[in-house]
């Protein structure tokens, strides 16, 4: 019985964690997107952006890690950060990126 305990708390300790979900700046393959491929991607990364943010702060996450182990938060809160970091630099470059590309486009 008390192993049976022991995973269940393992197991929502875990689950509790916030994922690394960090992204790349750059990508090679950047540079061949066209236009509309440019946008898709942005509005993908924004939504996970608005995921990441999500992660952070007063969570239901934190909150069972306070209670369990707190330290924890700080892990959160730390990856959760750099998650969003990492999405708001692949944002900016992709942005950069299309006004080069596009906005320039459409002035010709």
């Amino acid at each position: 019985m008390k192993k049976l305990g022991f995973v269940v708390c393992a197991v929502a300790f875990l689950s509790g964690c916030v994922s690394n979900q960090a992204v790349r700046t750059v990508e090679a393959a950047d540079y061949s997107l066209n236009c509309e491929q440019l946008q898709f991607k942005l509005a993908d990364l924004g939504a996970k952006f608005e995921d990441a943010k999500d992660d952070s702060g007063l969570t239901g996450k934190n909150v069972g890690l306070g209670l369990l182990f707190w330290p924890g938060i700080i892990v959160n809160e730390s990856r959760s950060s750099k998650n969003q970091d990492s999405l708001d630099d692949r944002i900016v470059h992709l942005t950069n990126l299309y006004s080069q590309k596009c906005l320039t486009e459409s002035e010709k």
